[in-house]
């Protein structure tokens, strides 16, 4: 069927008024595809974050992403292949941010690299406050899901997160502790107040959407993990720097 206007060209409300004009059912005529699949992938996360794989129906996710509940299975095969997408999607965000701070970071300080590191993860929670709850209830539900998700993503992540960690112990710079306490003493605090939002803005009085404040929660967060574990070596070195630069 031709027009003079196509479908993606035209108003919505133009596209509205055509009562001629007929979509595949549940595709709006004027859809991007990648940002319809996104959008699913989105709602997934958050359907995920809340009730977890065995809680969450496809018919929720349609609801959270606002398409018919027949669109999802254009897209995937099914609540599994949702599952492993959203998974792919939400760590592949997160781990962008902590490569792009590696590299941008000092590279022989290893405590700077931390500190842009801890940021970086700050503002991507902030941005996919996701993580969190979808982490307790894949560990919640068990079996599989949590399995994939354990060794293909946050093996590999906390891992790159503990490579400027253990040059600073190595070079005497910081405490020598336990850096699996270490990373999830750190990503906890990172993620916390972003994936309950209702108690943070309570408390904190600090909206997700408050660049100014994100940052001084990343400050925070930054200072109180250096003060435990910064060691007098590292002191000196900085003490010493700045008298060579006065």
């Amino acid at each position: 069927m031709k027009a003079k206007n196509s479908p993606k060209s035209a108003p919505k409300s133009d596209v509205m008024s055509r009562s001629t004009v007929r979509a595949k059912p549940g595709r709006p005529l004027n859809a991007n595809p990648e940002q319809q699949r996104q959008n699913i992938i989105l709602a997934a996360l958050a359907a995920f974050s809340q009730t977890g794989f065995a809680g969450t129906s496809l018919r929720r996710i349609a609801e959270q992403a606002g398409v018919a509940h027949g669109l999802i299975r254009h897209y995937f095969q099914g609540k599994e292949e949702l599952f492993h997408s959203a998974a792919d999607y939400l760590f592949g965000e997160m781990a962008k941010p902590l490569s792009q701070a590696a590299a941008q970071a000092d590279t022989d300080d290893p405590v700077e690299q931390l500190t842009v590191q801890v940021r970086a993860y700050v503002r991507m929670s902030a941005r996919l406050p996701y993580m969190a709850g979808f982490l307790m209830h894949a560990g919640l539900d068990g079996g599989e899901h949590f399995d994939y998700v354990i060794k293909t993503y946050v093996k590999p992540l906390q891992a790159l997160s503990l490579v400027p960690y253990r040059k600073a112990v190595e070079l005497g710079l910081m405490r020598n502790m336990n850096p699996d306490f270490v990373f999830l003493i750190a990503t906890h605090a990172a993620t916390a107040p972003f994936a309950n939002s209702a108690l943070r803005d309570a408390l904190a009085d600090a909206s997700s959407d408050d660049a100014a404040r994100i940052e001084e929660y990343a400050d925070t967060l930054i200072s109180i993990l250096l003060e435990g574990s910064l060691t007098d070596k590292y002191r000196r070195q900085q003490l010493t720097t700045a008298v060579r630069l006065t």
